[in-house]
């Protein structure tokens, strides 16, 4: 489970003081950059996460399995050894 803490960034409440765009979070009131991106990674081979934090968030699963590694590796080959049959 996420903290709570990170609530207003995933949500992107933000507002405006003065000029800038700020943001809250817990008891402070700090800068917003709107090119501030956040990036969050798990060691779980297959997370879970409930529907709050997935309608929050991208997720995106960059694990790699035995069999996609031998397909992009035939890819490969066959891309060099022969160019005719990878357009087929």
């Amino acid at each position: 489970e996420l903290d709570p803490m990170i609530d207003p960034i995933l949500e992107k409440n933000t507002f405006m003081e003065g000029q800038q765009r700020m943001i809250k979070l817990g008891d402070k009131v700090v800068e917003w950059d709107n090119d501030f991106r956040l990036y969050l990674t798990s060691k779980l081979a297959n997370p879970h996460y409930s529907p709050e934090v997935m309608g929050k968030t991208m997720i995106i699963n960059y694990s790699v399995t035995m069999d996609g590694l031998e397909n992009q590796l035939l890819n490969v080959v066959v891309g060099n050894e022969r160019p005719d049959l990878e357009e087929q």
